[in-house]
């Protein structure tokens, strides 16, 4: 038996409630209650064999809900989430973990001392053309890593709660770390630009820095126009290099061609010209497989893929880049 309580049911947690529906409806989890302080949207969304309360204290109390799936406001994850996690409950837990490291560092000291799984929303983590890459790396079939580029771009209102390192930025700081298998880089930082509010970056330019002469770049804007809405991930490897649209779920680009000095004279750099190729891949669904893996989770007592650990790392990165810290970590 398995209940699940969401906590939030908006832009977002809306789409978290229809995936916790199907899945109660395949059998996956068995009970499910959805809470919002707009009472009416959470029921609206419910319907029918879905409870719903605007308190997340009824769902703490009730002891057939064992984890709380939190798509709340950023800066209500960490005192939920505490709550929660010193009520016996499992959390799930929204891009970013916290706003801060402190608060990140100490709700994974809860976790540890409550035997509790944490899982959270970094969801790139879990795009079938990202696993794809990774399996591509790990096998040596890109060759040597040169480096890793990403577009995260778009022309949105920006938001008033965070800029967008904590809204984007943070993906790309967590995902080139997953996929070259390392905890953090060896060094990073920012270019950023505040142009419509105080304190709020609407733009950052980020670079980087990993062993083996490995390097990663990200652009990350809400002030687009002529994008509108890009999201694309390009990794270059000397034997193969591949592009990821995110928008596109069964879907990469393959380039076939080489980029070496291991076959020139003199060891003269050479690119050897090559298709591109367009390879499918399974489709899936990166939000409902990240809560199918968080349920797992729950049974199995195994971290998952994007645990709390990462989600700790991923804010410890935003917040040293932001305050132009020197980046070595421990």
């Amino acid at each position: 038996m398995t209940g699940i309580g969401l906590v939030g049911t908006g832009y977002w947690g809306k789409n978290h409630a229809r995936n916790w529906k199907e899945m109660l409806k395949e059998g996956v989890i068995d009970k499910l209650v959805f809470c919002d302080i707009d009472i009416e949207r959470a029921k609206e969304l419910a319907g029918e064999g879905v409870g719903y309360t605007d308190s997340y204290q009824e769902l703490l109390d009730d002891l057939e809900i064992h984890a709380i799936d939190i798509v709340t406001p950023s800066n209500t994850h960490y005192p939920i989430g505490k709550e929660a996690l010193y009520a016996g409950k499992d959390i799930f837990v929204e891009k970013p973990l916290t706003m801060n490291s402190a608060e990140a560092r100490d709700i994974v000291k809860i976790a540890e001392s409550e035997n509790r799984i944490i899982g959270v929303g970094h969801i790139f983590r879990y795009h079938p053309g990202i696993q794809k890459v990774k399996r591509m790396i790990d096998s040596g079939e890109l060759g040597r890593i040169y480096y890793m580029f990403t577009n995260r771009m778009a022309f949105a209102s920006p938001r008033k709660d965070m800029g967008v390192m904590y809204a984007l930025g943070v993906h790309e700081l967590d995902l080139y770390c997953y996929l070259l298998g390392v905890k953090y880089p060896r060094n990073a930082r920012i270019t950023k630009g505040t142009f419509l509010q105080p304190g709020i970056e609407e733009f950052a330019d980020i670079l980087m820095e990993f062993d083996d002469n490995i390097s990663g770049y990200a652009v990350e804007s809400w002030m687009s126009p002529f994008d509108k809405k890009m999201r694309v991930f390009t990794i270059i490897g000397s034997e193969k290099s591949v592009r990821v649209d995110y928008m596109k779920h069964d879907e990469i680009e393959v380039f076939n061609g080489k980029i070496t000095g291991d076959l020139g004279s003199h060891n003269d750099p050479v690119l050897v010209d090559g298709e591109v190729e367009i390879v499918k891949i399974e489709k899936a669904e990166p939000l409902k497989a990240e809560l199918m893996d968080f349920v797992s989770c729950i049974g199995t007592r195994n971290q998952p893929l994007a645990d709390m650990y990462s989600g700790m790392r991923a804010v410890e990165m935003v917040e040293k880049c932001l305050n132009n810290e020197c980046f070595r970590p421990d």
